[in-house]
């Protein structure tokens, strides 16, 4: 018997979402090829990364950055820049960090109950499971990453006008 439709599934998502086995993925960046595209040092992004800002996939290599990980650090040295101390930057990163994983977990469960779950139910064959989740996962990754962004910055946004009116923060 060949492969059960979740399992086929799994392992397409699994190829899509898992770093490659042998951790030489040519578009992942070394800590220093990070330091150099940030101007960071190495130093200060071993200790962001152990503060869980930076996400690093293990490899038989040593760490690993995709590239939009150059994208954050540059984000956070643009709200250094500006003047917000680095240990109240962290200390917001951590909370926002905390709250965002519980988002991401209810996601993935959402995910998982209606839409694995489902096309591999009814999917005619292992391919065709495997290909509809992965394309799904594919199209709603880029859109609930918008949605998160454009819904934190309306709740930014309308903080920062509340505070506008009531200057006393009261």
């Amino acid at each position: 018997m060949g492969t059960e439709p979740a399992e086929a599934a799994d392992a397409a998502l699994a190829a899509v979402l898992l770093p490659r086995p042998e951790g030489r993925d040519p578009q992942l960046l070394t800590r220093a090829q990070l330091a150099e595209r940030t101007g960071i040092a190495e130093v200060v992004l071993a200790a962001v990364e152990r503060e869980g800002l930076l996400t690093a996939q293990q490899t038989p290599d040593g760490p690993r950055y995709a590239p939009e990980e150059a994208d954050a650090v540059r984000a956070g040295l643009a709200l250094l820049e500006q003047g917000v101390p680095l240990g109240d930057l962290l200390a917001l990163a951590r909370e926002f960090d905390a709250a965002l994983n519980t988002f991401a977990e209810h996601a993935v469960e959402l995910f998982a109950r209606y839409v694995r779950d489902p096309a591999q139910v009814t999917a005619s064959s292992n391919e065709e499971a495997a290909s509809r989740v992965v394309a799904a996962l594919e199209r709603m990754l880029p859109a609930t990453g918008d949605l998160v962004s454009h819904r934190f910055r309306a709740l930014l946004l309308a903080s920062a006008r509340r505070r506008l009116d009531d200057p006393t923060g009261a």
